[in-house]
């Protein structure tokens, strides 16, 4: 981890709902405020918490007055303050390490390799604001993707970590085996932090992190696997971009379970093929094939 997330401060501002909020509305949030939520909950309770944070204290300040405007059951606490260690804190309680896939084993930095995990590929990591850890079904869907596509067993050897966040899809590619990884986000806390994952797993030499947006007009080339862990409605606004940019495989996740069709047309339309198809009745993830003539 570097100096400057280990010294930096945080602004947390957590907001106070019914416990039976909708994941829809979570997900309005989400675009309302630009932020990942961390939500917690206890048994039994009324009320769920969701905590959202920032690297400035008048930004947290401006989204706790604009929730207070939202015109839903919501109500915006006071911000607290918190370092990173105190973040780190959180993380040692809430992230475990867990195989993926057929040869991956995802564990965070503060264990060792367990006995039973000697035959995997090791993907270490420092879980930060970017969150990603493998945990939820859209990431670990795009996990799974890229274990069974990468070398030696696999076709591709390079790919494209669309929104990489915490690095976790690029860095997991480039462990198992691709010799070349771009991950691109909007975001230079996530770019700052996939880099200091890519480092930690010795993988630094073949991955490089870019500010790219998506929604943008920049070209990004062609790679073996493209992974995008993006909102649906994000992923079909790109859909031109993404499969461009396709050379083999293309592997989506981030999307509802009532949306998978709409996006799976929204990319049939360009000649993919579809090839997987999964889902735990909540998210849904999908891979798609370009077919050479």
């Amino acid at each position: 981890m570097n100096a400057d997330y280990q010294n930096a401060e945080w602004y947390v501002l957590t907001l106070v709902m019914p416990a039976d909020i909708s994941e829809e509305l979570l997900d309005e949030l989400r675009e309302y405020t630009d932020r990942d939520l961390v939500q917690l909950a206890q048994p039994e309770s009324e009320h769920t918490w969701v905590e959202l944070y920032f690297d400035q204290l008048a930004a947290a300040k401006e989204a706790q007055a604009a929730c207070q405007d939202w015109p839903f059951p919501i109500h915006a606490t006071a911000v607290r303050h918190c370092r990173s260690r105190d973040w780190e804190a959180f993380w040692k309680l809430h992230f475990k390490s867990r195989p993926i896939g057929d040869r991956l084993f995802v564990i965070p930095d503060w264990e060792s390799r367990p006995s039973h995990a000697n035959d995997r590929c090791l993907l270490r990591i420092v879980p930060g604001l970017s969150f990603g850890t493998g945990e939820h079904f859209t990431t670990r869907f795009c996990l799974e993707m890229i274990d069974r596509l990468a070398p030696p067993s696999g076709p591709c050897h390079t790919m494209w970590d669309v929104g990489c966040g915490s690095g976790l899809l690029g860095v997991a590619g480039a462990v198992l085996g691709m010799r070349e990884v771009v991950g691109t986000d909007n975001d230079p806390i996530c770019l700052s932090q996939s880099a200091d994952n890519a480092e930690l797993n010795g993988v630094a030499q073949r991955t490089k992190w870019m500010t790219g947006d998506i929604l943008g007009e920049e070209s990004y080339g062609s790679f073996d696997l493209v992974c995008a862990n993006l909102f649906a409605s994000l992923l079909m606004q790109a859909a031109e971009t993404l499969w461009q940019a396709t050379g083999r495989y293309l592997a989506l996740s981030g999307i509802r379970e009532h949306e998978v069709d709409g996006v799976a047309d929204t990319f049939l339309a360009l000649g993919a093929r579809e090839v997987v198809r999964d889902g735990d009745g909540e998210w849904a993830g999908l891979l798609f094939e370009r077919v050479t003539q």
